[in-house]
């Protein structure tokens, strides 16, 4: 099978992962097998060859289509990610904060005396 072939099948297989959504449990899996079909992308793209026939143009159209839906789902999942773990940041300081809540004092407010 040519690189272009196999290119495409696993464009269409990151296709499908991307297009089925994020899912709210089990997202280690998940980033796991996007960041396979990720990398099995980049080792056959490394290994096209330099002058493409028409039938390999034809199927690089088809992935250049696919990878128009893939970006944006891509960059929407990665911008859900980064704010549900700023969330569990804020969370977490607000749960440390609220068991102690005398561990993080500011100085503002406070009067210092400067006699000796």
């Amino acid at each position: 099978m040519s690189a272009g072939k196999i290119l495409l099948e696993i464009t269409k297989n990151l296709y499908d992962h991307v297009s089925s959504g994020l899912p709210k449990v089990e997202r280690e899996l998940y980033i796991e097998r996007l960041n396979e079909l990720l990398d099995q992308r980049q080792a056959i793209m490394n290994k096209l060859p330099p002058t493409y026939s028409e039938e390999e143009q034809r199927i690089g159209q088809m992935i250049l289509k696919m990878n128009e839906t893939i970006e944006p789902l891509l960059v929407r999942q990665f911008e859900e990610i980064k704010h549900n773990l700023s969330m569990m940041k804020k969370k977490k300081e607000k749960n440390v904060q609220y068991a102690n809540p005398y561990q993080t004092l500011s100085a503002d407010g406070m009067y210092f005396d400067k006699k000796n």
